[in-house]
């Protein structure tokens, strides 16, 4: 009696019908697109579907015994295979969508899905009607005429194909149907009598007898001789892996030890075994469905045994594991051995999972570094560049689209589960690739966007403007109304231009006229926002979109203008003073009465201070500190000479006071360590240094030694750099003059017994005593204070990166609900529905990400079939067989 009953009729809806169903979700879910599901039912759907009725009726008329035993397993057995060959015939794989279609060979999908059926159907066929009696001879006729038939078979068809070649442009060629069904009888007499030979070994228990030989050969020969051909043939997968070679190794001689007649070493090759078996189940399960297609291997220099080897062994360890059970289970007890059974089998799955936990975690850290770095935390790390180059390898090797035809180049189904963990189903942007290899390589390649944008109109500006006076909330709203002229003879052209606004001026309600109706901006989050704006402007339809740029500089871009064409535009403004900026070159001055001018409390220790008030604030003097950022990676040896030639220039008492930074791909305050093949953190340096010096009691003066090209920035632009060090405080080497200033004038504003220092310029300030102060939950009713409360926490979260990451939903949503303008969203129009709602979707995607600078910003990928759910399902099956064998033994 075989120990699985898989004969019986009721178990073709596991391993038919269900699979099949699944199969069809699978590839349903895989046409998700923006646009909707683009499954065709029609074509290959139609023969799928009446394949999967057809046969669980014919099931069902097995099952109550209305019709001949051959029927079911004979009609499953030619429809699937026509099925197959008709599917892949077909472009339902071209089809799928090329955002799903990457680290999954979906060409290999309907094989795991539909070989089980049918082997099921062959097995079926074999018990009802040529089972075999299971003598030795019986058996080793079965096995050479495996071989044998298949290749005479193969020598037939490659002399008589030739005689039957007809005209290679008719719709039907005789010799390619005649050679189609030599694959099947050829596959179909392969796996006959090949499923006789272990059918037959089986119920003659003749396992017993050749097992050290089988395990010698299949459970270490024959493996070795696989791992080995696929280092330089990685048709498979990529299988060179030091752990791999180790299970192997650990798990041969398991089962060698098994086959000892002595009790404590069937105890050591058991738990032996138990380690290696994830390994052999992996393998069973990857070339479970290329067995039908080992046959041909077999022509070129017997390959197919190799390919053989998984279900040999598989079945062999469970034989052997299964008998050896029983004996140890009698000395030492049945739940010990299986606790350290399981023990010794989950090394292998959770190692695996461990591997995976740490390179999503060390991806997310070096994400983080390069945007959402905690600038607070002065501590140097050494980061891991081999880790970090095999992750990057992993996810670019996984976005490519995947056949039977294309080498796997990875683990195959393991490689699924590590992109599903360690990158969330997500992948990283090709600025964002470039980033990590400038910042953890110093590798400075030329950016590359495919989104080119529309020609940039020559245009001419005039506005008019309505000024509204809000009593109660005592500011002006101003609606500014915009009328652009395209002044060259070309359409489709785009105007864009940038202005600057003060701190404490806020933008509402933007609008742009499309076709003579009035089309008010939807105020949305900046990523998904431009992402939309891409999309449409090549499609060459009606959006405009105005957002910040960065501090107080804004972008306008309205798109198409036709030639001579004019379109109106305009926005909404919230301000207390008089207002001038310039648009387009053209000067747009708002007069109005200047409001009573005073310091305004926007929460305990968070203040505004307008321009007025800045006039009567004291000026002071305030210490400056010396800090020398070096270029400490492979590149910056010349500029580490001059810095060691400068330094030692100084006098002794300032070279007490110098704070020397040795930056590479993060900073290091301390010892430097060995230069490193890395990318100059630049951005983080500066970053530091402000944020140590934010309450401005002292003033930093930074001598830059370090090369333009190997400077890691970010989007930390050059406009930035000199705003943030407004005092010429930032110096590069080449041009200091060996002189250093001992202090800078500053602004003192004193409140509740504390002092902060600001600028002395014409600008408002937005200060905040209180470093970790946050939005205010309850916002006042007042749209000016809330607007003025959102400008100064984008200040506060500019500062340190990682705050910002904490912080940016809220404030985000703060935006939105007061409907104003700020660095985190942007105002777009959008022509129809069609638009709004895929913009709806990508910023949905966005904000459930929890912050666009991470991993889920990134171009998304569509979720994967999850392989291991099957192999979950599959080892249920298998256990609960093996238990019941178990129990089965230990009774007798």
């Amino acid at each position: 009696m075989l120990p699985f009953k898989l004969h019986k009729s009721y178990g073709y809806f596991i391993s038919l019908v269900l699979l099949q169903l699944f199969l069809g979700w699978l590839f349903y879910t895989a046409f998700n697109s923006p646009n909707g599901n683009l499954f065709d039912f029609t074509g290959i759907a139609i023969y799928w579907g009446t394949f999967i009725v057809v046969s669980s009726l014919l099931i069902l008329l097995e099952v109550f015994e209305l019709s001949k035993a051959w029927i079911l397993p004979v009609a499953i057995i030619i429809c699937y295979s026509t099925f197959l060959f008709i599917l892949y015939e077909s472009s339902l794989f071209i089809q799928i969508p090329r955002m799903t279609a990457s680290s999954v060979n979906y060409e290999i999908i309907p094989l795991y899905l539909t070989i089980p059926g049918m082997f099921h159907a062959l097995i079926d066929l074999i018990f009802k009607y040529f089972k075999p009696k299971g003598s030795r001879m019986e058996n080793a006729q079965n096995f050479a005429l495996s071989i044998i038939l298949p290749l005479l078979l193969y020598v037939l068809i490659m002399i008589i194909t030739p005689l039957f070649k007809g005209n290679r442009n008719s719709y039907f060629r005789f010799d390619t149907f005649l050679m189609k069904i030599s694959i099947c009888l050829a596959i179909a007499t392969f796996l006959f009598f090949f499923f006789r030979f272990i059918i037959g070994n089986l119920i003659g228990k003749n396992f017993k007898q050749y097992s050290p030989l089988l395990v010698l050969l299949f459970g270490f020969i024959l493996p070795c001789i696989g791992l080995v051909l696929s280092i330089d043939f990685d048709f498979f997968g990529d299988f060179n892996f030091t752990g791999i070679q180790i299970a192997i190794l650990v798990n041969a001689l398991g089962l060698g030890l098994l086959l000892n007649k002595n009790t404590v070493w069937n105890l050591v090759g058991f738990l032996m075994a138990s380690f290696g078996l994830p390994i052999v189940c992996y393998f069973f399960i990857v070339f479970l469905p290329y067995i039908p297609l080992s046959f041909i291997a077999l022509i070129f220099a017997g390959a197919g045994i190799l390919m053989l080897t998984p279900s040999v062994l598989m079945l062999l360890q469970y034989h052997i594991m299964k008998r050896q059970f029983s004996v140890i289970a009698k000395k030492y007890g049945k739940r010990q051995i299986l606790i350290w059974s399981f023990v010794c089998f989950s090394i292998l799955p959770l190692s695996f999972l461990g591997f995976c936990m740490d390179h999503r975690s060390y991806l997310n850290e070096v994400l983080a570094e390069t945007d959402q770095f905690d600038a607070s935390d002065r501590n140097y790390k050494d980061y891991n560049v081999e880790k970090l180059d095999y992750i990057l390898k992993e996810m670019n090797t996984g976005l490519r689209r995947r056949s039977i035809g294309s080498s796997e180049d990875r683990l195959p189904l393991l490689s699924i589960f590590y992109d599903s963990y360690v990158f969330g189903n997500l992948k990283i942007s090709r600025k964002k690739h470039r980033e990590l290899k400038s910042l953890f390589f110093g590798e400075n390649t030329a950016s590359w966007n495919r989104y080119i944008p529309p020609q940039k109109a020559n245009s001419a500006l005039t506005y008019t403007f309505e000024t509204e006076y809000i009593p109660e909330d005592d500011f002006y709203k101003t609606q500014v109304h915009l009328s652009i002229t395209n002044l060259d003879n070309r359409d489709m052209r785009e105007f864009r231009s940038e202005f600057k606004l003060p701190k404490d001026v806020f933008i509402t309600d933007y609008y742009l006229d499309i076709e003579g109706r009035r089309t008010y901006g939807i105020l949305a989050e900046k990523k998904a926002a431009n992402w939309i704006y891409e999309q449409i402007t090549t499609r060459r339809r009606d959006p405009g979109i105005l957002q910040y740029l960065y501090d107080d500089v804004l972008s306008l871009k309205i798109f198409p203008f036709g030639k001579q064409e004019t379109r109106t535009s305009g926005f909404t403004l919230y301000h207390r003073t008089p207002v001038h900026f310039s648009l387009n070159e053209t000067p747009i001055n708002i007069e109005v009465k200047p409001l009573v001018q005073q310091v305004t409390q926007l929460s305990e220790n968070s203040f505004y201070i307008p321009s007025s008030i800045k006039k009567e604030l004291p000026k002071v003097s305030r210490p400056v500190e010396y800090y020398f950022i070096v270029d400490n990676t492979d590149k910056g040896a010349k500029f580490r000479k001059q810095f060691q030639e400068d330094f030692k220039s100084l006098a002794s008492d300032i070279q007490k006071k110098v704070k020397v930074l040795h930056v590479d791909a993060d900073v290091n305050w301390g010892t430097p360590t060995r230069p490193k093949a890395s990318g100059f953190n630049y951005k983080k340096a500066l970053k530091q240094i402000q944020y140590l010096h934010r309450d401005q009691k002292s003033v930093p003066y930074v001598i830059v030694y370090a090369p333009y090209k190997n400077r890691h920035s970010g989007k930390y632009l050059s406009f930035e750099i000199d705003k943030a060090f407004p005092y010429y405080n930032l110096v590069e080497c080449s041009h200091w003059k060996k002189e250093l200033p001992e202090t800078i004038d500053l602004l003192e504003f004193s409140r509740n017994e504390q002092s902060y220092f600001i600028r002395d310029n014409i600008q408002p300030s937005l200060i905040s005593l209180d470093e970790t102060a946050t939005l205010d939950r309850d916002f006042s009713g007042n749209p000016y204070l809330n607007a003025l409360q959102l400008r100064l926490f984008h200040d506060l979260n500019d500062l340190n990166p990682k705050r910002k990451k904490e912080h940016w939903l809220h404030a985000l949503r703060e935006s939105f609900s007061q409907n104003i303008l700020s660095h985190s969203t942007t105002f777009i129009s959008l022509e129809n529905r069609d638009q709004e709602e895929r913009l709806r979707q990508k910023q949905e995607a966005i904000m459930k990400a929890n912050y666009t600078e991470n991993m889920a910003t990134e171009s998304r990928r569509m979720n994967e079939p999850y392989f291991w759910v099957l192999l979950l399902f599959l080892g249920i099956v298998m256990l609960r067989q093996y238990r019941s064998q178990i129990k089965k033994h230990t009774s007798i």
